[in-house]
């Protein structure tokens, strides 16, 4: 991600609802020439979403795929009206996150994008975070593991744009069904190219095995080239569609810049760019907001998780392209607002847009449900066990019932292996604690909602102790097959490993370690199989349900507790919880 300034960027996702005012946004648009009347003159309203992350549904009377349609269709009724029209785009990191579009591996979320009717989408990092398609059957191939990516781009009513992501076999963009550097789209007598872009760095930001073989072509000179051909095929108007941002406090003059990160990754492209090539850019990735010109060229971003969308109108005359612009500051998706145009859950008028009320469109919420239902059969599906009480990813704040499970799992899911290493208390990504009764892949899921998968390297009792004493001070790893005995007296802590019978491990020998993805990429020590190897490996949830399935019956949070498998003795200080 580009230089940001962290602390501002939370912040400013926290007051988005405050800011975007209903009666502020004419205040904060760039004044545009009156056109009209103008023979030939139409005015293109680009619509930007970006970073959705899976949220479909509304918070607090904020957000939601329905009440976006609501606005969109209050838009195109209005350049309906002048014989304008509306382009529709997403910069990316649309299905990873909410829960819905998890379990659906996103095919919710391109339902309902097909219901609002977007043009066009760029692929960002996280849009390769499911990895292999989850439906297919297995016949011994190794699984593709952009096979979740390229289904939801084939279910598209509209294309995925990735112009700079490389097939390394080739040396050329990936070619997809559906997948495209860059598009064309015909409206209101206007062709508008559109490419997309991810940022430079976006690969290393999801799971190594999902995107071996692929690399990124740096921006610029990407740009510079899909936009001279689209120009050569006869685009009125180019639009970049970036999943690269940028960050911006203020909004009440697009021309002043003094607010913003100004080294922004999507700052320095449109730098980069020739001179009136690019018309508008879409932007971003850092889920901040920008409505903003950087050297001649509007961009647009705004936030992330559906609490809002971006807009910028374009007056384009057909032959001499784009003639004025205009600037739009982040408009929230309010379902009510307040006297004072704040967004409100309910209680309060229903929010204005284009000198009318909004209404969510019931057609959104329709186009959804079939996937839905399926996702919440499957979430009701029964493991087999019953849990007498919660199993909790902490006790007293050392290591983790909850962890322990998983532990144990990544073992059983590896008849070779001797150890596991897995999650701890606070690390690792459980999100939250299993609570008593039966036992649903929905509640498992809802503990570990990604695909890291089970792994094995091959350390030394040695490294295997190395290891484990690098993460004292950093939080407590769960572990299985052995126990860790922690002296805290002295500069740095002292670990001492043993077996569960209390047999000590020699330093010499050869341990094959069961462990995720995520932790054996980052291994400082041993002999570890290449990741192209790993897609073949088992999902870590998976491996949960298998073992928790095969143990069936009842358990207790306190069955996965003692003995305990961390042993501080001479005082605990040193241990991270």
């Amino acid at each position: 991600m580009p230089a940001l300034r962290p602390s501002m960027v939370g912040w400013a996702a926290l007051v988005v609802v405050s800011v975007l005012l209903a009666g502020a946004v004419r205040a904060m648009q760039r004044p545009v020439p009156d056109v009209a009347g103008t023979t030939g003159r139409v005015t293109l309203s680009i619509v930007g979403t970006t970073d959705l992350h899976g949220r479909v549904f509304p918070s607090d009377g904020q957000g939601g795929v329905a009440q976006l349609g609501g606005y969109l269709r209050n838009l195109r009724a209005a350049r309906a009206l002048d014989g304008g029209a509306v382009l529709l785009l997403d910069a990316g990191d649309t299905f990873q996150g909410g829960i819905e579009s998890n379990l659906s591996e996103g095919v919710l979320v391109v339902d309902a994008y097909n219901a609002l009717g977007y043009d066009a989408l760029a692929i960002g990092n996280h849009e390769f975070d499911y990895g292999a398609l989850d439906t297919v059957s297995g016949d011994g191939a190794p699984p593709d593991m952009r096979g979740a990516l390229k289904a939801a781009a084939a279910r598209a009513r509209f294309p995925f744009l990735a112009a700079n992501l490389i097939d390394e076999a080739t040396g050329h963009p990936v070619a997809w069904p559906n997948v495209r550097p860059s598009t064309l789209v015909d409206t209101a007598s206007l062709r508008v190219g559109i490419v997309g872009v991810m940022t430079y760095d976006g690969l290393t930001k999801t799971l190594a095995a999902n995107v071996q073989g692929l690399g990124t072509a740096p921006l610029a000179p990407t740009v510079e080239a899909e936009a001279r051909q689209l120009r050569q095929r006869g685009a009125d108007v180019v639009v970049v569609l970036a999943h690269a941002g940028g960050w911006c406090a203020r909004f009440d003059d697009p021309t002043d810049l003094s607010s913003c990160d100004d080294d922004a990754e999507i700052f320095r492209l449109a730098r980069q760019l020739p001179l009136g090539l690019v018309d508008a850019i879409v932007a971003g990735h850092s889920h901040a907001a920008v409505a903003h010109e950087v050297a001649g060229i509007p961009i647009v971003q705004a936030y992330s998780r559906g609490t809002a969308f971006a807009r910028l109108d374009l007056t384009v005359e057909p032959g001499a392209g784009v003639v004025s612009s205009r600037v739009f500051a982040p408009q929230g998706l309010c379902a009510a607002v307040d006297r004072d145009g704040a967004c409100q859950a309910g209680g309060a008028p229903p929010a204005p847009y284009e000198s009318a009320p909004v209404e969510p469109d019931a057609s959104v919420v329709a186009e959804m449900e079939p996937e839905l239902e399926r996702v919440r059969r499957w979430r009701e599906a029964p493991l087999g066990i019953t849990l007498e009480t919660p199993v909790t990813r902490t006790r007293d704040g050392l290591e983790s019932p909850l962890g322990n499970l998983f532990a144990d799992a990544i073992l059983a899911a590896v008849p070779e292996a001797d150890v596991a290493i897995g999650m701890g208390a606070r690390r690792g990504g459980l999100r939250t604690d299993l609570p008593a009764g039966a036992l649903t892949r929905g509640s498992l899921y809802d503990v570990f909602a990604f695909d890291n998968r089970v792994v094995t390297l091959v350390l030394t009792g040695a490294q295997l102790r190395q290891v484990l004493a690098a993460q004292v001070v950093r939080g407590l790893p769960s572990v299985s097959g052995l126990r860790v005995r922690v002296n805290c007296q002295g500069e740095s802590p002292e670990v001492e490993i043993v077996r569960p019978s209390g047999d000590p491990i020699d330093p010499a020998e050869s341990l094959v370690v069961a462990t995720t993805d995520f932790f054996a990429a980052r291994a400082s020590f041993g002999a570890v199989a290449p990741q192209t190897a790993w897609a073949s490996s088992p999902l870590v949830r998976d491996a949960a349900a298998g073992w928790l399935t095969a143990r069936g019956g009842r358990l207790r949070g306190a069955d996965l507790a003692n003995p305990p498998r961390w042993e501080p003795f001479d005082g605990d200080a040193c241990l991270a919880g």
